[in-house]
Parts: C-alpha cells; structure tokens; sequence
C-alpha cells in the first residue's frame, strides 16, 4: 500500500514538473535573415547542422555559415530543462540567431528519456535522475564538446554551458567535474550539490547563477525534489566564491535589463569580488521572477549578448588562426605576424631590421636599410658623404664634392686635373696644352721646350742646339754673342 502511494505521489510530482515545460517547436532548420561581422569573417544565418557523438547517443552541432575550422569559435552548450530538448532550450535562451549574430557554435544536445517518458539529466542528487537510471551525461557531454574541438572548429578555451532548470543543475555538475575545461557555466534556475563536498575541485571556471525570487519550481531559497535538497541561489553562488577565494560577501555590481518587454531594469547584478583563482563568480537575481522568466524575443539579442559577454569574461579569440591569441597578436587579423618588436607598425616577419623602429626593407641586400641607404637599389653603395650623387665606395674622393675620379692615379681629381690620363700632369697653367711638369715655360703659352738649356725657348731661340747663342739680331746667322756686329748684316 506505501508502495503505492509513493508511486502516486513521484508521477503526480512528475506531472507538476512537466506542465512547467517550455513547448517549443523543434525545427532543425531556421528561415533566418541576418548576419555579423566577426574579426574579419562575416557569418551568415546558412547555418550548418550536423550529428555528431557516439552512434548510440547523438547530438546536433550548429555552425554560422562561413565558419572555417582553422578559425577557432566559442562552443555554447545549451542543456534543457526536465522534459524539454536542445532545441527547446536554444530557442528558449534565443541562441539560434546567436550563432551567426556573436559568432559562436551551438551544441543541442537531449537528456536520456526516463522510464516514464520525460528528458532529463543525470546531475545532482536533487535533479533530475528520478528514477535511478545508469546514465553518466558528463562523459557524455565531455565526449561531444571534445568532437567539437577536434572536428569542427570549437575553441578549447571558449567553452560556455547555458542550462536552464535541470540543465543548469547539470550545468554546475560539469563545473564540478569537468571545470579544467569550461570557461564558463551560466545556470538560469538550477542549483549546484546541496553538500559541495559532492562537487569534485577540478578547476574554477566562471560561474553565474540566474534566479527568480518567485520561482516555484526551483525556489530562490533552496528546497528538495522527491526528498533531496538543493541549495539557494546564494549558497550556489557562496559555494564557488570560497572555492575560488572571491571575497565571502557579494558586492552589487549592476541592474541589468533582462527581461521583456526591453526599457526597464529588472535585475540585480551581484558578483563575489576579488576571486584568487581569477575566475568570476556571480548572482544575477530578478525579483518575483518566475522559473520561465519572458526572456529576449528571437528578433532581440539582447539576452544572449549580455550573457556570452559575461560568459567568455577573460576570452581572446585566435582570428587569424595562427596559434597566438588576439591579446598577445600584435596583427591580430594576418596570420603571417604575431610581433613587432620596434613598434614600427611591420610585423617582426615581414621587417627586415625588427629591433630597429626606422629600417623595414634593405632592398638591395647590402645590411643596410633603406631609409638609411642612399643608394637602396646598390649593394656596393650606402652613403654619400660629400652628396655628389657617387658614393663613397665609387668616390676616389668622398668628401669632395667636386670630385669622384681619379683616372690616372695622380691624386688629383679628374675635374680639377687637366691631363686627367697622364699620371705626370694635373696642370698647364699657361694653357698651351703641355702640362707644368713637362713645360720648361709653365708660363708661356709660347714656349715649352729649351733643347739647348739656355733658358731660350725653343720657338724663341734660333740657335737651338747652342746653348750660347739664341739670337741673331741682324739675320746674318750669326748669334749675337759671336757676332761683332750684331747690327750689321753686311
């Protein structure tokens, strides 16, 4: 007769629990009609769905049109509540537009159906296993998001579960058990262990729990399912801030706008401060909300918006693919550089000087840059320190500027030497085309030669080759030094 009655009861229990379920069509595929710049790719509403698990337990796998692997995406897990689906949740939490209007993948996964008919989740001992059954969703759900990772472009460091009732139980139950590998757990309406001591310490994750003080599902203050207790909304919260080292106390941080219709706030904001482990740990609390509360429409993103920012507090996508975070990437959209060590603006890579803020090219090779090099196309030329346009290395005279060449090595300049290929003249002061050095007469045009060294040039002396004689004044040839008379032809 007990045996009976407590049948009763549980399917009355059961009863209860599942008119408060959200009725969502469940179509796979959605008319929608909007998209977003994300980094430098632009997703589209085409979204990709795709089956992915073990073959005996599939879920669906969303991607934005325009995803591509190499480009690693956040994941958000949305997990439903008691008797609901992945789809229902994800329409619930409006995260279908989401996908494409934040850039992120969307994994719907469904809860085991119990003996009597309803989803649930294997989470903690208050919810939802009603019925005992040999079911472990966190190796399960650890499976799918690994797939994701491995398979389809999921960011291992941008991990986000969203749940809703008994999947935000579940939610906190993969904080427990699998926090090494979530950013983040968002839990509308859900509760961690009544005992945290069942709550296994495999990390801190971020951890934000979202209530109604008028839930009469899951009460705000705590209460038991079938016998078994789940904590408040702020012992949920206070659990994880003494795990994580927040402060003990939360602070109100903010009022949030959560709720339709849009235009008033209706939410207190609470956050345990100050977490050692450098996570966040916070409380959103909507007074009198319900356990349905009327979120954003599917044409408003506010709600999402509001909770993948908090969600992926601390996260930095890799854009362009390169393996270096866009925090730590200096060209956070090219996937050729990462640093620029001179601050220059040119990536380490792609500078030929990267410690040097004023050099990018050597054009012709020569070690120096062409800001620096005034020959930037010669490999045998950088400066020209008398700026006669010939540089040094080709000028035989660098530091004069009227001068480069030296043709025949007699040390003066080909400019400035009149015989520039005779190595034994520079000069020819009487310009008469003999130069000094060979012109007895360096200043007589006239004369050049003195062949018999009586300092008469040879134009001038008549006698050339009598060093006595030069001139024969009467013409009787005769020079006048022999002549008697000098005069005096006859």
């Amino acid at each position: 007769m007990k045996r009976n009655s407590l049948l009763s009861v549980t399917l009355v229990v059961l009863f209860l629990i599942s008119i408060f379920s959200v009725i969502i069509n469940e179509n796979e595929l959605l008319d929608l009609n909007t998209s977003k710049t994300h980094e430098t790719i632009e997703y589209t509403d085409n979204h990709t769905i795709l089956e992915i698990g073990p073959g005996s337990r599939k879920a669906i796998l969303e991607l934005p049109g325009g995803h591509n692997i190499s480009h690693k995406l956040p994941l958000v897990v949305a997990l439903h509540g008691y008797t609901g689906s992945g789809s229902g949740a994800s329409n619930f939490f409006d995260l279908i537009d989401s996908v494409h209007e934040n850039g992120h993948l969307l994994l719907r996964p469904d809860g085991t159906i119990s003996i009597t008919g309803q989803r649930f989740w294997n989470a903690t001992d208050a919810c939802c296993n009603i019925w005992g059954q040999d079911v472990d969703d966190v190796s399960w759900l650890t499976a799918l998001i690994n797939e994701a990772i491995t398979y389809h472009g999921a960011d291992p460091e941008g991990i986000v579960l969203v749940g809703h009732s008994n999947g935000g139980f579940m939610a906190h139950r993969m904080a427990c058990e699998r926090g090494y590998m979530i950013r983040s757990v968002i839990s509308l309406a859900g509760a961690t262990h009544y005992d945290f001591n069942d709550c296994p310490n495999t990390g801190y994750p971020n951890v934000l729990q979202i209530h109604g003080t008028s839930d009469s599902v899951i009460f705000y203050d705590g209460g038991a399912i079938l016998g078994d207790n789940y904590p408040a909304a702020s012992q949920t919260v206070f659990s994880w801030a003494n795990r994580s080292g927040c402060d003990l106390t939360y602070t109100e941080i903010n009022q949030l706008d959560l709720i339709s219709p849009r235009g008033v706030n209706d939410t207190n904001e609470y956050e345990h401060l100050n977490c050692s482990s450098g996570n966040r740990v916070s409380l959103w609390e909507i007074p009198n909300g319900s356990h349905y509360p009327q979120l954003s429409s599917s044409s408003d993103d506010d709600f999402p918006s509001t909770i993948l920012d908090w969600g992926l507090t601390g996260y930095f996508p890799d854009s362009d693919a390169d393996g270096v975070r866009d925090n730590l990437d200096a060209f956070p959209n090219n996937p050729l550089e990462t640093s620029d060590s001179d601050g220059d603006g040119v990536g380490d890579n792609a500078d030929q000087f990267p410690l040097n803020p004023n050099e990018i090219i050597d054009s012709d090779g020569d070690g120096v840059g062409d800001n620096s090099d005034i020959f930037p196309e010669n490999p045998y030329e950088q400066i020209d320190s008398d700026g006669d346009g010939v540089g040094d290395n080709s000028d035989v005279f660098p530091h004069d500027s009227n001068e480069t060449l030296d043709s025949d090595a007699d040390g003066s300049g080909d400019n400035s030497d009149v015989f520039p290929y005779n190595p034994y003249e520079q000069i020819d002061s009487d310009g008469d085309g003999v130069g000094d050095n060979s012109d007895v007469f360096p200043y007589n045009s006239n004369e050049t030669l003195d062949s018999d060294g009586d300092e008469t040039g040879d134009n001038s002396d008549i006698f050339l080759n009598d060093s006595t004689e030069w001139l024969a004044t009467d013409g009787d040839g005769i020079g006048d030094n022999s002549d008697v008379f000098p005069f005096d032809s006859s």
